[in-house]
């Protein structure tokens, strides 16, 4: 029963019609944007390295951050926890399970705890429990695809699960089990390999409030396929339990309008990657290719996000564009719109290797206005100017006008304005449904919103002609911040964000109400 909507029929139903895509959901009615397609509870979950584990690691058994050197470990098996007391140190979903196999590792250590600790092991450790812990959960995992067909011994996904996981696991835990545990968990190295491939291929990041983070797998969730246009969004608040029986729930929603027996899609890449750097992440990570219309189409929906400047030939200059003549073919030319010029993908992939250092290293070192203005100026010379690298740098771009005296004239708040605009016709042209961009969305929302109200106070606008027409705009942008945010508020960035657009709310309509000024 779909309770929230009213309605006993299923949202979906599992189809296996497509030797391409093996079971996958499909609508078993009309759905609308906001219906539930669908609500689990994960089958597994257990927590993800830290950034820096010689600094700090997660609690085994709620997963706050703790100290890795000062902090308290459990009594049993030494693994680091934020309390003795901490309720999921006995809970089977958590540590409980687990703990009576780390247990049997009696050595205790001071150095080198990032490696005697690996938490990346916990949680192919913990569906190996599934077998006793939960045998038809443990049915379950063993239906989701594990790709060990393209996880050979050799090849890089294979030889890393190997050193960090299956080894450790055996050397440290496994062989060390008497033979009640043995009879009570088959665990081989074949049998954790298979896992490693199943959580590769299948497990979602859960993001929790206090800062660290989990890998989970659902069962009916993990066989929904992928589209670079999804029609589905995981809603943030899932991850938020009503009661401990609800832990890490999900709930899947329509973004767009989706048809009776249309297919039901997410997305396991970035929607601002462009187009090969999307496929060749899905190849390496989830191993098929992905020949969805966003893909299939050089221009990508009419966004040219991957587009490059035609620089002509050494006798004439050209001011066209350069797309692949097929973006579905790794080895496709790409030729010019206006001239004969044709370009290799070998020296496009060279190019965009260079660029996409030079961007990474100006927005990890959080470049000024003039160092992201200058790589920008650059860039243009080579790059349509929707181009993927171009949108990043845009994007903090219109995030740093405005902000002090040097950047308030009037030109830089059209410039900022205008860039505004073209960066949601972008994001809203890619994720029509605020599918994956709606944070994206919302700070641009937010910037053009702040700019138009910068613009409607500055000295050199003249106040009976143009004020109105910028602070309905305005009122709009930030209308659609709003709208765009509903759905990720229970996460830390959309709850800083939603702070900030209420605040920035509140200002806007005291403002209008100190000019007498009605906007509809």
């Amino acid at each position: 029963m779909d309770e929230e909507n009213g309605k006993s029929e299923p949202a979906y139903h599992l189809a296996q019609t497509s030797d391409d895509l093996g079971r996958h959901l499909v609508a078993s009615r009309d759905l609308n944007p906001g219906d539930v397609v669908l609500t689990e509870r994960p089958l597994v979950f257990g927590p993800k390295a830290m950034l820096n584990p010689e600094f700090t690691m997660p609690c085994v058994g709620c997963y706050k951050v703790v100290f890795t050197e000062t902090g308290e470990r459990c009594a049993k098996c030494g693994w680091p926890v934020c309390s003795g007391n901490c309720q999921g140190l006995k809970d089977p979903r958590h540590h409980g399970a687990e703990c009576e196999i780390l247990s049997l590792r009696p050595e205790c250590v001071l150095k080198d705890m990032a490696e005697y600790y690996r938490h990346d092991a916990l949680m192919p450790l913990r569906c190996a429990l599934l077998q006793h812990t939960d045998p038809e959960g443990w049915k379950q995992l063993l239906d989701l695809q594990s790709h060990m067909e393209c996880r050979t011994p050799g090849t890089e996904a294979y030889d890393e699960a190997n050193e960090f996981i299956v080894e450790y696991l055996i050397n440290n835990f496994i062989n060390k089990m008497d033979e009640k545990l043995k009879k009570m968990y088959d665990i081989t190295s074949e049998l954790l390999h298979r896992i490693c491939g199943i959580i590769d291929t299948n497990a979602l990041e859960i993001r929790l409030l206090q800062g660290t983070e989990l890998s989970a797998l659902y069962a009916i969730t993990c066989k929904m396929e992928h589209s670079c246009i999804p029609n589905t969004k995981h809603t943030s608040f899932a991850f938020s339990p009503k009661d401990r029986n609800d832990l890490y729930e999900i709930t899947i929603k329509a973004v767009v309008p989706i048809m009776k027996n249309d297919h039901i899609a997410t997305m396991y890449s970035h929607a601002l990657w462009g187009t090969q750097a999307r496929r060749q992440h899905l190849k390496d990570s989830k191993y098929f290719a992905c020949n969805c219309t966003r893909c299939s189409d050089p221009t990508e929906l009419g966004t040219y996000l991957s587009a490059m400047k035609c620089l002509g030939d050494d006798n004439n200059s050209c001011d066209g564009i350069h797309l692949p003549v097929n973006p579905l073919d790794e080895e496709t030319e790409w030729t010019c719109n206006k001239c004969p010029v044709k370009v290799h993908n070998a020296q496009v992939n060279m190019i965009m290797a260079q660029m996409g250092e030079d961007v990474e290293t100006v927005l990890m070192m959080d470049g000024s206005v003039t160092v992201l203005e200058n790589l920008l100026c650059r860039l243009s010379m080579f790059l349509h100017p929707n181009h993927y690298y171009m949108y990043s740098l845009k994007h903090s771009l219109v995030q740093l006008y405005g902000r002090d005296q040097r950047y308030m004239s009037l030109t830089i708040l059209d410039k900022k304005i205008k860039m505004c605009k073209e960066l949601i016709a972008t994001t809203k042209a890619l994720d029509p449904g605020n599918a994956r961009l709606s944070l994206y969305n919302t700070v641009l929302q937010n910037e053009l919103h702040s700019a138009l109200v910068m613009k409607s106070k500055h000295r050199d606008v003249k106040w009976a002609e143009d004020i109105k027409p910028l602070l309905t705009e305005a009122k709009y942008a930030i209308e659609d911040a709003l709208k765009s945010l509903k759905d990720d508020m229970d996460e830390i960035s959309g709850k800083k964000l939603l702070s900030v657009l209420e605040d920035n709310k509140r200002e806007f309509d005291k403002f209008c109400k100190q000019k007498n000024l009605l906007i509809e």
